[in-house]
């Protein structure tokens, strides 16, 4: 397995992962929560609201700059890869940790999450994406031999 991550073929699917992962976050979100259940919920006060929407944003410039990031140099620079698995780590792994905050909820009625054997697929998703972000970082980490910076 080791050899199959080394060099270019193992680059390029670390790269890969990395670039579903973002894309996965620049997107899901945007999908949803940008709609009644979130952004235009008449129950959530205006600047709830005004969070969620610089959230977004964030997320989708983060992400976006980690894809070009990691396609248009070629330079193969840690810190590439290192941001581009942080940004959707940063933003998927805090959905195990809300809902042990007092006050805090999956799912908000009338809009309920769908669930698949009693797990939220939101939580779902973000346990695949975090997976899929740390899984392109090691293979591609592996792919260039521990070089350019080490991270």
């Amino acid at each position: 397995m080791s050899q199959a991550l080394e060099g270019r073929g193992g680059r390029v699917l670390g790269r890969s992962l990395l670039t579903v992962a973002n894309l996965i976050t620049a997107a899901a979100p945007l999908a949803a929560d940008w709609n009644d259940s979130h952004i235009f919920n008449e129950r959530w006060p205006a600047h709830a609201r005004f969070h969620a929407v610089t959230a977004l944003a964030m997320t989708a410039a983060l992400s976006s700059a980690n894809i070009w990031s990691l396609w248009s140099s070629g330079s193969g620079q840690a810190s590439e890869r290192f941001f581009a698995a942080a940004v959707p780590v940063a933003y998927w792994a805090p959905f195990f940790l809300a809902p042990v905050v007092p006050g805090t909820a999956v799912d908000d009625p009338p809009y309920p999450v769908k669930r698949v054997a009693g797990v939220p697929v939101s939580l779902l998703g973000a346990a695949a994406t975090t997976a899929t972000a740390a899984a392109g970082w090691f293979i591609d980490r592996r792919s260039t031999g521990f070089q350019a910076g080490g991270v």
